[in-house]
């Protein structure tokens, strides 16, 4: 099954981005935990290890000698539902006010310019039960980052000059949700639920909810919070780099062992998540994007204590199957929904929990959703009666042992983000093995879990846009009503329940660990091991990860579809077609440890992407082929496809400015049909036309396979044999295809303007160079390494004209470009458009006076970047990969970035900035999209 577009997680929120400061002096030593180690895969030769000051701060050291950065997460057990009714947001509120200045290091924005022009980067999330610090810099400078980090948690000023600043840009940040389906569901959730229970309140803030009151300042009441919750005891701290453990733990004491313990308890909802009135619901939303989904969800009772059970993940595997005759299968063929989700958050209400089934309906789902309601009441009454078995039991344990015994290895910052967060609900000697560490099979546990799935425990959304709704919804766009669900209904749903046939999914043939082979080493290259009748087949191994996985590529590339703005619809509507094909293949396929994915690429080229276990690849890509060949191409799925692509196309022009804004930068500089433009041929698109484009597709191309990893050049070579079989005898074979950029023309400014469904405006102001250059673009990107935290402190710290403001430096094709974009609820293009350009024309006086150290720093960090060793298989093929599509077989790329920015001098980036970015020596593309305010 399919993730869900909407999931809690998502709703419980990501929020800002800040900057940092200080530190302290070692003065309490570590007291390290005995006998606690941590289980780690047989794959990952990183080093950790646990132990907790003497302040009661638990600490989790990782040691990479492969690591170029180092990193740092720290995670307050303090978030959103310990909000102050006074101040709506204070949780948040204190995330940004927090960065503002420490008394070592007085400066705002001070820590992320330092640590952006180290080659790091710094940001801060506030959740429903924790928030989130983290960053990370060049291991070189990881002593001095700690030391600005850690002073946030011991000396932040909380200058009352930054109050009004900081509140602006949480009210920025709420503005640019207000219209988040996401974020309204979670308002709408509490609204629905019980009064007393925090999430009844608006978690993120703005200008009305911050502010001073009577009886409430705003600043007074943020640092009672801060005083009162930002405890060393409920903090836990990750540290990962390039040093040793001994090195690690001595910089944890240096710089956290002075943090303040207040001896506190981790805060803890005790108000009930519902009461007797708000229980049984039908919940109507109307969403702002074109959405239509029912959401059949279950409260339960928080079971995170009993995670060695698996209960949890027992009960999503069996509801979650797309196997024949499962529920998700029934919804499919019966035409009701198009993909359907489960979801367990045994603690979302911090003393409870919820399993929702993420339904997206068909129309006919629409219209028939009692049926949709009996058929998942039906397959819960399944499992209840047949479905708990010791072997469904000891299959998911299986794959998930040999899931963790082959496990890549995560970017560092992400796991030690996820580390820090994670600490709060797992003991640490399971904190990477948690996975595999399974109780004995407990039936009775399963059933007892099963009971609280039932109609008299249960809520359901109704999510699409002819839902009827009265109920305005605070803070947020939208309106939403509810009713209770009646008796009379659920004995509707109960005995139409009774009379639907499911069963339940077999075992999975496609999981089978001895399919799965070391092979040996011997290609350190990418070698083309095939090239014969319009097939191109390459292979490489892995340098460092290579084991029993691989990242296969198959591209089926053409140029059919860049001939109209019709047949562009009907590629992308075949792509949908030949996908919804593949849902119980890719389900039961990433079930046992290989990823299968499809996409378009330009021209209408079929993309097959398989990552993860290789032995059963060319078992998998054979059925994916024949399926791509064979498939009916059925009226219904062609309508039902065919929706589902007009819905995304309008839904674009609900996106946020910003990201409009970057979709509008794509279209205009490859000369792409726009939306708008589809979306009207869309009306012209038939299924004669989809059916005479597979046959186009499958006899003109060029199809192109690249593999990485344990593949045999006898394994590959029978993929291409596969794809040949597949493909008619008479083809024509095509060059390569790729679109190209548009021309461009020094001196040339195309001016971009339209109206947007939005209440913000955003502005992207991009620089082409008519060159191409591999030098200039490294040399943009020295120059953004320090311009970008300059732009951000003045802009949005300072001046508060956006919450979204970036700068950043790339290139297409090889034509550097330098694109500057804010978002801003309180600013016009037009004013917004002035201050780049007065920033810009400033800035140049600002980059004269960068010292020799300073560009040195920024370079070392930039090398460091590009020689930064691959945490895994994935990260290792990328860079070739990237090669291979981009038709540079030499696969030079990163060695020749490597060589030429060791060569570039300081001088450079005064001269390139006079010339790309003062003078017209570029193409100027000013893209300004207006918003309702």
């Amino acid at each position: 099954m399919k993730l869900s577009f909407w999931t809690i997680a998502l709703v419980a929120s990501l929020l800002t981005a800040c900057s940092a400061t200080q530190t302290s002096q070692p003065k309490s030593p570590a007291k390290k935990v005995e006998n606690i180690v941590i289980n780690k895969s047989p794959t990952d030769d990183r080093e950790y290890e646990y132990l907790t000051l003497a302040n009661g701060l638990r600490v989790i050291l990782i040691s990479d000698k492969n690591s170029e950065e180092s990193t740092a997460s720290l995670a307050v057990g303090v978030g959103s539902h310990q909000n102050p009714e006074s101040q709506l947001g204070l949780a948040h509120f204190l995330e940004h006010m927090l960065f503002m200045g420490t008394e070592k290091y007085p400066e705002p924005s001070s820590f992320f310019k330092f640590v952006q022009a180290r080659g790091g980067f710094s940001n801060a999330y506030t959740s429903l039960d924790h928030t989130n610090y983290y960053f990370s810099v060049n291991q070189t400078h990881f002593d001095e980052a700690l030391d600005q980090f850690s002073d946030y948690f011991k000396a932040p000023l909380f200058d009352p000059k930054y109050v009004d600043k900081e509140r602006t840009a949480v009210d920025n940040e709420w503005t640019r949700g207000r219209q988040n389906d996401g974020r309204i569901l979670q308002r709408v959730r509490g609204e629905t639920g019980n009064p007393a229970h925090p999430l009844k309140h608006m978690s993120v803030g703005n200008l009305e909810t911050l502010s001073d009151k009577p009886n409430s300042e705003l600043l007074a009441e943020m640092k009672q919070f801060y005083q009162a919750y930002y405890s060393a005891n409920i903090m836990n701290l990750v540290l990962a780099g390039k040093q040793s453990l001994a090195e690690l733990k001595l910089l944890a004491e240096k710089h956290f062992s002075t943090i303040k313990n207040n001896q506190i308890n981790k805060p803890k909802v005790v108000e009930p998540a519902f009461t007797a009135q708000t229980l049984n619901q039908h919940i109507y939303y109307k969403p702002q994007k074109e959405s239509k989904q029912l959401i059949i969800e279950f409260p339960i009772a928080d079971n995170s204590d009993n995670w060695r059970q698996k209960v949890n993940q027992y009960v999503s595997y069996l509801i979650s199957s797309e196997e024949p005759g499962t529920l998700g299968e029934y919804l499919r063929i019966q035409q009701l929904a198009n993909s359907s989700t489960v979801r367990i958050s045994p603690s979302y209400y911090d003393n409870s929990g919820l399993l929702q089934v993420y339904i997206e309906l068909t129309d006919k789902g629409i219209v028939e959703q009692d049926q949709v309601i009996a058929a998942t009441l039906s397959y819960i009454n399944l499992i209840k009666n047949q479905g708990i078995k010791s072997s469904y039991f000891n299959e998911i344990k299986a794959m998930a042992i040999e899931s963790f015994n082959n496990n890549s290895k995560a970017n560092l910052t992400r796991k030690a983000t996820h580390l820090a967060a994670s600490l709060f609900d797992l003991p640490a000697q399971h904190i990477l093995d948690s996975s595999t560490i399974f109780n004995e099979f407990d039936p009775n546990a399963i059933s007892q879990f099963m009971l609280q799935l039932n109609p008299n425990n249960m809520r359901v959304w109704h999510i699409y846009p002819e839902a009827k709704v009265e109920k305005e919804i605070p803070y947020y766009f939208g309106q939403y009503s509810n009713k209770a669900i009646t008796q009379q209904e659920i004995n509707t749903w109960t005995g139409l329940a009774a009379n639907i046939q499911m069963q339940l999914p077999s075992a999975n043939e496609l999981f089978n660990p001895e399919l799965d082979k070391l092979v040996e080493k011997s290609l350190a290259q990418p070698t083309q091991i095939y090239n014969e009748n319009g097939i191109e087949a390459w292979l490489i191994h892995s340098e460092k990860y290579q084991a029993k996985k691989g990242w296969l590529e198959v591209l089926i590339n053409t140029d059919l579809a860049d001939i109209d703005a019709q047949y562009t619809v009907t590629s992308s509507v075949f792509k949908e077609m030949f996908s919804r094909n593949l849902v119980a293949l890719m389900d039961k396929a990433g079930r046992a440890g290989t990823s299968v994915s499809i996409s378009n690429y330009w021209g209408g080229s079929i993309r097959v992407r398989m990552q993860g276990k290789s032995g059963n690849q060319s078992l998998l890509l054979d059925k994916v082929l024949d399926t791509l060949a064979n498939f009916e191409l059925s009226q219904k799925q062609f309508e039902l496809s065919l929706q589902k692509y007009q819905e995304q196309k309008r839904n674009k022009a609900k996106q946020t400015p910003a990201d409009q804004a970057g979709s509008v930068f794509n279209q205009l500089m490859y000369q792409t049909f726009t939306d708008e433009q589809l979306l009207m041929a869309s009306d012209y698109v038939n299924l004669t036309m989809v059916k005479n484009f597979r046959k186009q597709l499958l006899k003109r191309n060029r199809v192109l396979i690249f593999a990485y990893g344990a593949y045999e050049v006898d394994t590959v070579k029978n993929m291409v044999s596969i794809t040949s079989a597949k493909l008619p005898v008479e083809r024509d074979v095509i060059e390569r295809y790729k679109r190209q950029i548009m021309p461009i023309h020094k001196g040339e400014v195309l001016n971009y303007k339209q109206k947007v469904e939005h209440t913000d405006v955003a502005v992207l102001d991009a620089y082409v160079s008519p060159k191409k250059s591999v030098r200039n673009s490294l040399v943009l990107e020295l120059i953004n390494s320090q311009f970008s935290s300059e732009f951000f402190r003045q802009l949005r710290t300072e001046e508060q004209l956006g919450y979204q403001v970036s700068s950043m430096a790339f290139d297409y094709d090889q034509h550097p470009i330098f694109m500057m974009l804010v978002q801003s609820n309180n600013a016009s293009y037009k004013d917004l458009k002035k201050r780049f350009d007065k920033f810009k024309l400033d800035y140049k006086a600002k980059l004269a006076t960068l010292t020799d150290e300073e560009f040195n720093q920024a370079k070392q960090a930039m090398l460091a970047g590009l020689n930064q060793p691959a945490d895994n298989l994935y990260t290792e093929a990328r860079p070739y990969l990237i090669d291979f599509i981009d038709n540079v077989l030499d696969f030079s790329t990163k060695q020749t970035k490597i060589e030429t920015l060791k060569q570039i001098e300081k001088q450079e980036l005064i001269d390139l900035y006079q010339s790309m970015l003062l003078k017209k020596n570029n193409m100027e593309l000013l893209i300004q999209l207006k918003g309702s305010k």
